[in-house]
């Protein structure tokens, strides 16, 4: 009998198999090594077999007793997908293992190719597993994401669907969420918006970093066209000064959430890779190197009166205690799901145990 810990192993064993796969022709042909290339062949993979064989490997019921409730949002299971992905059928398969809700990867009013490649790198240094990712926020734009939208069955979840918000400039983040919220009004499901102030592999994504003024007017405008909850994505690179004063300014909002964080900047260098393993010589850094860092920020937002989502290092059932015992009421994956979705079942199914022991 096939059990969800037999499942995972495969998985891991496969994608290993296709990382080695990869790397080894990349080598073979002389090309930069890219783990895009690696991601590229599994999604491939998983299209091709998602077909016939989700309902016996790749769907799990969400047990009953977990989930969580915010505003008018219902989240089956705190485990959300973190805002990394704009690719809607993968980002289905992993909803089918459990997950409680998901955010798309963030959005720019206009396409964008991203930053030249190599631009992804699996870390693998003592402390510091994960990926390195210096994509620079490639995507489809809003009209692209919207005819995506309307062609997608990830509605059918009923489960809450996160639009994270981009801009080069405060008008650029309004005009993209006015795209959205006419989309919603026009096509209502459960949803909410998140607007990320920091990217930390793009050269202009830190302004309102820098200015919070921005955001306060950014949601000034968002709360006055639209009742939907909404999320600000804070950054680990933020000193805890700049934490407290963001959060400051968004308990001043109804209907908010407060997500902490996202990847955190690192050199190469810093993370045992080749200066040119990255065409832009760092990135933002995602793997459990991070839990620490996301640990402290929830400690330091536990009291501010807004509910707390905890995003960054997130794999096992000891983080996800951690952090929801620190405050935290959703968890937001990414890597953990890119290396073993399976991780989402087995987590939830620990959770309901708790749940039963403690009623």
């Amino acid at each position: 009998m096939l059990t969800v810990k037999s499942l995972s192993f495969g998985y891991r064993t496969l994608r290993q198999w296709i990382i080695n796969k990869t790397y080894s022709e990349q080598l073979k042909h002389r090309r930069p090594i890219d783990l895009e290339e690696v991601v590229e062949t599994g999604d491939r993979y998983i299209k091709s077999i998602q077909l016939y064989m989700s309902p016996l490997l790749f769907s799990y019921k969400i047990p009953s007793g977990i989930g969580v409730q915010l505003y008018d949002l219902y989240f089956p299971s705190p485990l959300t997908l973190a805002a990394f992905k704009d690719d809607l059928q993968i980002i289905g398969f992993w909803m089918n293992f459990g997950l409680g809700g998901a955010t798309i990867k963030t959005v720019m009013e206009h396409p964008r190719d991203g930053n030249p490649r190599p631009r992804l790198q699996e870390v693998r240094i003592p402390e510091m597993t994960g990926l390195l990712n210096a994509m620079g926020l490639p995507g489809k734009g809003l009209k692209g994401t919207i005819d995506q939208l309307s062609k997608t069955s990830l509605f059918r979840f009923n489960r809450p669907i996160g639009i994270s918000i981009g801009g080069n400039s405060a008008q650029e983040y309004i005009e993209v969420f006015r795209g959205f919220n006419t989309y919603f009004k026009q096509n209502p499901a459960p949803h909410y918006f998140e607007i990320n102030i920091s990217c930390p592999n793009t050269s202009e994504g830190q302004d309102i970093l820098k200015n919070p003024s921005l955001l306060d007017h950014i949601l000034k405008v968002m709360r006055s066209e639209t009742h939907s909850m909404i999320s600000v994505k804070l950054s680990p690179d933020q000193d805890n000064t700049q934490i407290l004063l963001f959060a400051e300014l968004v308990k001043g909002y109804d209907n908010m959430l407060i997500n902490v964080g996202n990847t955190q900047y690192k050199t190469c260098d810093q993370v045992g890779l080749a200066t040119n393993s990255i065409v832009i010589g760092g990135g933002g850094y995602s793997g459990e190197g991070l839990f620490p860092r996301t640990l402290e920020m929830v400690k330091l937002l536990a009291n501010c009166g807004t509910p707390i989502m905890a995003t960054g290092g997130i794999s096992t059932i000891k983080h996800v205690e951690a952090v929801i015992d620190r405050g935290a009421t959703l968890i937001g994956m990414a890597t953990a799901l890119v290396r073993d979705p399976y991780s989402i079942p087995i987590i939830n199914h620990l959770l309901a145990s708790q749940a039963r022991r403690m009623v």
